[in-house]
């Protein structure tokens, strides 16, 4: 699976992105990162029809992403505000992993 991230705006105005196939990771961030997206159900139809969601506030973060599978392309837009509870944990662990790939560079 391909996964396109990008985080943007927030009170130090942050602007991560990434792109990574999900088998590069080590195995125990890979099921990590499964369990949040299968915890966020990405299926819900309800989800992708959020696209376009602005950032409110000076202090809010804005998130992109999109994912590529075998099966079908999906993408998904969320702020701080929008973002369901259930998926809220699946940005905050893209928004750090984003952190983490950008100091090891």
């Amino acid at each position: 699976m391909h996964i396109q991230f990008s985080c943007i705006g927030g009170f130090a105005n942050l602007d991560l992105n990434f792109q990574i196939d999900t088998n590069e990771l080590p195995q125990e961030k890979n099921e990590e990162l499964k369990n949040l997206m299968k915890t966020a159900d990405l299926s819900n139809p309800q989800l992708s029809k959020m696209v376009g969601a602005k950032s409110q506030g000076a202090d809010a973060f804005s998130y992109q992403l999109d994912i590529v599978n075998e099966k079908k392309k999906q993408s998904f837009s969320f702020t701080d505000t929008t973002a369901p509870e259930e998926v809220r944990p699946l940005l905050d662990y893209l928004r750090n992993l984003a952190i983490e790939i950008k100091m090891a560079e």
